[in-house]
């Protein structure tokens, strides 16, 4: 510990000499068995927390790494199989054909759909775009 006060501030300098001074006269009250097991206590403590500061801070047990692997595994597997669609959404696709709808765009009739408004669809074959340009 480095005594140099002249970095402190005098107020602080104080407080540690008063408090080392308490310490002191309570340490001197203590009878030697009782500092000796305190010694004893605060290098086992110090020892423990060097121990605790060169393992690893997180540590997955050997028996939980399988576990969880499994267990994603699983879960994934559920979510897939519930994702999957059902069996006749495909009956729907079936109907429409790509040749029906190749044949419908190459005949010269048009649509059914023009049939209900032409008005309007001449109407926005004519206009130009707004706001284009």
């Amino acid at each position: 510990m480095n005594n140099d006060s002249s970095d402190k501030d005098p107020a602080l300098s104080r407080l540690e000499e008063r408090s080392r001074e308490l310490l002191s006269a309570s340490a001197a009250s203590l009878s030697g068995r009782v500092q000796s097991r305190l010694t004893a206590a605060r290098f086992a403590a110090t020892a423990e927390a060097e121990q605790r500061a060169g393992a690893p801070r997180f540590r997955i047990p050997g028996a939980w790494l399988p576990t969880g692997a499994l267990a994603a595994a699983a879960l994934l597997a559920v979510a897939v199989w519930i994702a999957q669609p059902s069996g006749n959404s495909n009956a729907a696709f079936a109907d429409a054909s790509p040749v029906e709808d190749a044949e419908m765009l190459a005949s010269n009739d048009g649509p059914e759909l023009y049939a209900e408004d032409p008005d309007f669809y001449e109407w926005a074959g004519a206009e130009p775009a707004a706001g284009a340009g």
